[in-house]
């Protein structure tokens, strides 16, 4: 046998040796908490992806294993604000911010701007007595609850070129509590929006039309340690793939060494 084919041989071999010692060392780090089964701990768990990543590159995300949690996004809930709203303060904010140019009690008079008894649910720019901008008048529709806090947030945005010189309550609690009190001075206020998630639970559990509610699957989700068992399944099936070609590699590699060294007969030998 040639220097040539023995090194052949001896390359095989070893590239089978590194192979099955990988395949122990997975097998040590995946089956190490075998006994524990399902009821392993988050913290297990997340030990048990971060040695497979460490070793073996490859990585799994674990749902609630202590990754960054993305931030909720503020909501302006206007329905949960005014349910929780109060009047008394309201009231209070109306008199030292409003009281100058509005009246609210019922039968008041105009003052520099319309008398607002009864202006949540009403229509816009509804006092036939008072001259109202051409900006306001304009708008149609009635005071809603949302356009009222659009109104009050920034009367110049809301109605561009309105007559009313006041900037606005830019703070949400003395806005929704103005908002509460004028309901309150106005026998047709529509009821409050229901709450963002009233209404959102609201929704979900209301099934589209024609359809049947569906019922709610049972152990179709995997759980974080089924997730990593699989994964461990499928690299112990690769690795060990990977070592049944080398030892096939190995063996032609070998025959070949063999078949190209053996001495070959002489014609005389032949005969």
């Amino acid at each position: 046998m040639g220097e040539l084919g023995l090194n052949k041989i001896l390359g095989a071999l070893l590239a089978t040796a590194l192979g099955l010692f990988g395949l122990k060392t997975l097998s040590d780090v995946v089956f190490a908490h075998g006994g524990e089964g399902h009821g392993a701990s988050h913290e297990e768990e997340a030990s048990l992806s971060e040695q497979m990543c460490e070793k073996f590159a490859y990585c799994i995300e674990v749902a609630g294993s202590g990754g960054a949690t993305a931030e909720k996004e503020e909501v302006f809930d206007l329905g949960a604000l005014l349910a929780a709203a109060d009047i008394s303060r309201g009231e209070r904010t109306f008199k030292g911010q409003c009281a100058t140019c509005h009246t609210v009690d019922a039968g008041g008079a105009n003052g520099t701007g319309p008398n607002l008894h009864g202006v949540v649910g009403a229509q816009k720019a509804f006092h036939e007595a008072f001259n109202y901008s051409g900006a306001l008048s304009g708008l149609g529709g009635t005071w809603t609850y949302e356009d009222l806090n659009h109104w009050l947030t920034n009367p110049a945005s809301f109605a561009r070129g309105t007559a009313m010189s006041f900037a606005g309550l830019r703070k949400d609690p003395d806005r929704i509590n103005v908002i509460a009190y004028l309901a309150s001075q106005s026998p047709d206020a529509p009821p409050f929006p229901a709450p963002l998630a009233a209404a959102g639970d609201e929704a979900a559990a209301a099934p589209a039309e024609g359809e049947e509610a569906a019922a709610p699957a049972e152990g179709d989700a995997a759980t974080p340690a089924e997730v990593i068992e699989g994964a461990a399944d499928s690299v112990t099936e690769t690795v060990t793939e990977a070592v049944t070609d080398t030892a096939d590699a190995a063996t032609e590699a070998a025959e070949k060494a063999f078949s190209e060294d053996a001495p070959t007969p002489t014609e005389e030998e032949g005969e």
